[in-house]
């Protein structure tokens, strides 16, 4: 059962499963995503039903945050975004122990990706999840974050992280991947900022998605791609 799990998981990431580290050159496409990571779920709640097994008594014990402190990766980044969204019960515990990071790490970089405006909110939604999940609040019983500075209007504009993000969090449905490809190929060429607004995400959750959908192969080209729009537009093009 967990070697099909894993297996599951492989391709919901685009990974071929046979080749650790290889893509799966498969169709784009969003139905098919969801449709996995339905099946994703459905396997983890019956492989919870089942008794418990023993783990071999010579398997070493898994280490802990063996990465901690290590620069994340676009694989590492990608797969992060891929399993926050495969399920509203996924939670910053599961994933510190899959990517070997501290759930403090795992939220941190969730803002960084623009998926919460501040760690505050991702704890927030954290403990949401585990609370679905039937577990106790986790973050309410820790001491706050360290506050951070205030910024200017000015500087926030410019930063990958908005204040006002009410779809923060949210998982991405295919009717959403949907209009933000349909918003990112309109004549008008909007940019990235734009998108985000009128999506209610944050210009870095904008960013991610175009990558998680394909569009680019990886931020820093959907970056390249969202400077020049600004140019053109800034020269009337």
């Amino acid at each position: 059962m967990n070697r099909e799990l894993e297996i599951v998981e492989q391709l919901i990431l685009g990974q071929d499963p046979l080749h650790r580290g290889q893509a799966l050159h498969t169709p784009k496409d969003a139905a098919l995503d969801q449709a996995r990571a339905h099946y994703y779920q459905q396997l983890k709640r019956v492989s919870k039903q089942q008794p418990a097994q023993l783990a071999p008594a010579s398997a070493p014990d898994r280490p802990g945050h063996k990465r901690a402190g290590e620069r994340w990766s676009i694989a590492e980044d990608n797969r992060l975004s891929a399993l926050w969204e495969t399920s509203s019960t996924v939670t910053s515990a599961d994933l510190a122990e899959k990517l070997g990071r501290s759930r403090a790490a795992i939220l941190a970089r969730l803002v960084k990706q623009g998926y919460f405006s501040d760690q505050s909110s991702a704890m927030q939604a954290d403990d949401q999840r585990l609370e679905q999940a039937g577990q106790p609040a986790w973050w309410a019983s820790q001491p706050p974050p360290l506050a951070t500075p205030a910024r200017s209007a000015n500087a926030a504009a410019h930063t990958d992280v908005a204040t006002d993000i009410p779809n923060a969090g949210k998982a991405w449905s295919a009717s959403d991947d949907a209009r933000l490809r349909s918003s990112w190929h309109d004549p008008a060429a909007p940019d990235c900022a734009s998108i985000a607004q009128s999506m209610g995400r944050s210009r870095a959750a904008i960013i991610a998605r175009l990558v998680r959908i394909g569009e680019y192969p990886d931020r820093d080209a959907v970056r390249v791609a969202d400077r020049e729009r600004g140019v053109r537009q800034e020269r009337g093009d």
